[in-house]
């Protein structure tokens, strides 16, 4: 492996744990005592950290530091980490079959975060089912906690109409601490009350409750046949 795609491997390690962790490149370089811009540098590949760096790094993100110097990700707990980021606001799309902005990843594990900062990772093809609709969004799915009804590495859509008990969504959390990113969740709408969002889990199996007062939103899954306009 080259230089440079070492570079790249281990840039976007870190920036996939980070953002796990609910954290943002500020945190990082809080730290660590330097510049948000140096934190940019490795994450996108153009430069990499000091083995001091990397390994301050890894302590912060609590995941092994000689398999993030390989750009590899093994974490040492399982607290707090992420299901999903969402990149962007929701503004209209541009017209055209690429038009559906990808606006972040999302990930399957037991919780998750999504931040909306402005940044679109790119557009995907609007399926036919969705045509007439304009608040409608894509993200890549990461992890596993929503096997077998959804892969890492598929592409969702969320948006349409008001998500009702038997949806699939995306459930964005208010954050918890100022300079974080809200955390998120792909699950299962089993039921609404007036305090709480009852969700349902697979991978591993069980139902989790939210407080209500601290979803900030609550965006469907659009089913595939919806999507095929059937």
């Amino acid at each position: 492996m080259s230089k440079k795609e070492n570079a790249l491997k281990i840039g976007l390690a870190i920036k996939t744990a980070r953002k796990r962790r609910g954290l943002v490149q500020r945190n990082i370089a809080e730290s660590l005592g330097i510049e948000v811009a140096a934190v940019g540098m490795w994450e996108s590949g153009k430069n990499s950290p000091s083995f001091d760096n990397l390994r301050r790094t890894a302590a912060l993100l609590r995941v092994d530091a000689s398999a993030l110097s390989e750009g590899e990700i093994v974490y040492l707990d399982d607290e707090g980490l992420a299901d999903a980021e969402v990149i962007s606001d929701l503004s209209p799309p541009p017209s055209g079959p690429m038009d559906v902005q990808l606006l972040g990843v999302s990930y399957g594990g037991d919780d998750g975060d999504f931040s909306f900062n402005g940044e679109v990772q790119g557009f995907v093809r609007r399926p036919p089912g969705v045509a007439s609709l304009k608040n409608v969004f894509a993200l890549h799915v990461l992890s596993d906690s929503m096997v077998p009804r959804y892969d890492p590495g598929e592409v969702i859509y969320c948006g349409g109409r008001e998500a009702v008990p038997g949806d699939h969504v995306v459930i964005e959390m208010f954050p918890e601490e100022e300079g974080h990113v809200g955390k998120a969740f792909i699950k299962k709408l089993v039921q609404r009350t007036a305090k709480e969002i009852i969700v349902e889990q697979y991978n591993p199996a069980k139902r989790i409750r939210y407080d209500r007062y601290a979803v900030k939103h609550l965006w469907r899954v659009i089913p595939l046949k919806e999507l095929l306009g059937f």
